[in-house]
């Protein structure tokens, strides 16, 4: 496989993410639990999704440029897209499986990076409303990389679905235990999802 031609972290990265954390700290009392579990190597990062705020906390609470699988069709947005190709986000087509999203996927995680999922698929209020998709054990399974469960708490509180603007809330991004990755069975990859989904459900409610 090649080098990706994904963003990497420089300088610009470094100073925008310190700036983004700066304000994201008193205005949601935003912080971070578990940051010393965060793998120094490449790793399949899972969280749950209960706001379209998400990415934004979870890439302000490591520091690291995660890529983000991420809807196909938010790419065409004039702002959001222009943000979602410059942080370095993948488009994935839904409702089919995208080979091309996978095969760019794998070949960040072998170049050493980590790629971010929303197994959910897309926004879910209810940390149990709607049960994670295989696919990030999947390309954990194929990259020989973990699983890292990540649980987001408070921002469906503070930006819901249907809201124009954030309301005042606290927000925390709780890293749980990267998991061995799984293997080339189904049945490895379908514990794997589900071990890390528990983990996400038990620590977003609090």
């Amino acid at each position: 496989m090649g080098r990706c031609h994904w963003p990497r972290e420089t300088r610009l990265f470094r100073a925008s993410w310190v700036t983004v954390r700066a304000i994201l700290r008193p205005l949601f009392c935003f912080r971070v639990e578990g940051l010393e579990r965060f793998p120094a190597g490449p790793a399949v990062i899972v969280a749950n999704h209960p706001s379209a705020l998400d990415p934004l906390f979870l890439a302000a609470a490591v520091p690291a440029r995660l890529l983000f699988l991420a809807a196909a069709e938010f790419f065409a947005l004039p702002a959001a897209g222009w943000v979602m190709r410059t942080y370095g986000c993948i488009p994935v087509r839904r409702g089919e499986v995208d080979s091309g999203a996978v095969r760019e996927a794998l070949r960040a995680l072998a170049d050493g990076r980590k790629v971010a999922v929303f197994p959910q698929g897309r926004v879910t209020p209810h940390p149990d409303g709607r049960p994670g998709l295989r696919g990030a054990a999947l390309l954990a399974a194929h990259a020989k990389v973990p699983v890292v469960p990540v649980a987001i708490a408070g921002t469906g509180r503070v930006f819901p679905l249907g809201a124009r603007f954030p309301r005042p809330g606290r927000v925390a991004v709780r890293i749980g235990p990267p998991l061995p990755p799984p293997g080339a069975e189904r049945a490895s990859q379908d514990a794997a999802t589900e071990a890390a989904m528990a983990w996400i459900h038990a620590h977003s409610a609090r």
